[in-house]
């Protein structure tokens, strides 16, 4: 399921992801990409054995990173 949510990115970022998403992508596809391989990578960070809890400051919800 995707859920709408608003972010704020310096102009740069924003130009560059434009130039990188085309005509044929959005700039949401672009940015849930970069996310999922930078959460990929922190997860491999993770030992096996010992997940780590990340509280969402906000909202009070809480996640657990395991390494898959």
């Amino acid at each position: 399921m995707r859920v709408r949510t608003n972010i704020i990115l310096a102009e740069d970022i924003l130009a560059k992801i434009d130039v990188l998403a085309g005509e044929k992508q959005k700039r949401s596809a672009v940015i849930e990409t970069a996310l999922r391989e930078y959460i990929a990578r922190e997860e491999s960070k993770v030992p096996a054995d010992n997940g780590t809890e990340v509280v969402n400051k906000k909202g009070g919800s809480k996640a657990k990173l395991t390494k898959v």
